[in-house]
């Protein structure tokens, strides 16, 4: 009876195979067209700079009209030319038909005027010239604190606001209002 369990067990386990992930193919590593360090993209609208690009890398693929950049900062001018915030995360993707941006990996904006906002994940939308993010975002301004999701904004982050888990704590000024 012990041998035939054993048995039973030997030939329940041979059926036990573990799979492994197909290797991919040389067809399905692609690399790209190009590649730059201390790489800069500048974007500009009638004569006027939008926003720079500057990245320690940067890979361009040209089929796709793609550009993955890394260790990235973006500063966003103003329509005086003047920079008005500046942006850094561990990676950016660049969709070169619309100049779209996404900003992946401990995103930090802060802006000219000291206003603060940390996210894991966001896009800028040129035509609209909106940050949009439906991850969770941290917004901190003069030490008030609001956080949410569903976050769109200005590039200076003057006028926002989240749709989603609003909160906000607000510091006490000590100016005016009643105390307990």
């Amino acid at each position: 009876m012990l041998a035939a369990a054993a048995a039973l067990a030997v030939t329940a386990t041979a059926g036990c195979t573990s799979r492994h992930a197909p290797t991919p193919s040389a067809s399905d590593l692609r690399m790209p067209d190009q590649e730059a360090r201390d790489f800069t993209l500048t974007e500009t609208s009638e004569g006027k700079k939008n926003w720079t690009l500057l990245a320690t890398y940067a890979a361009m693929y040209n089929d796709k009209n793609l550009v993955d950049a890394k260790a990235i900062r973006i500063d966003f001018f103003d329509d005086k030319g003047k920079k008005s915030s500046t942006l850094t995360a561990d990676q950016g993707l660049v969709d070169q038909r619309t100049n779209n941006l996404e900003a992946v990996g401990r995103v930090h904006i802060v802006t000219e005027t000291g206003v603060k906002m940390d996210t894991d994940s966001l896009r800028w939308i040129n035509s609209t010239q909106k940050i949009v993010s439906e991850s969770f975002v941290k917004v901190t301004r003069q030490g008030d604190v609001v956080t949410g999701y569903g976050f769109e904004s200005d590039a200076n982050l003057e006028h926002f606001h989240l749709k989603r888990e609003v909160r906000a704590e607000v510091q006490d000024t000590g100016h005016g209002g009643d105390s307990l």
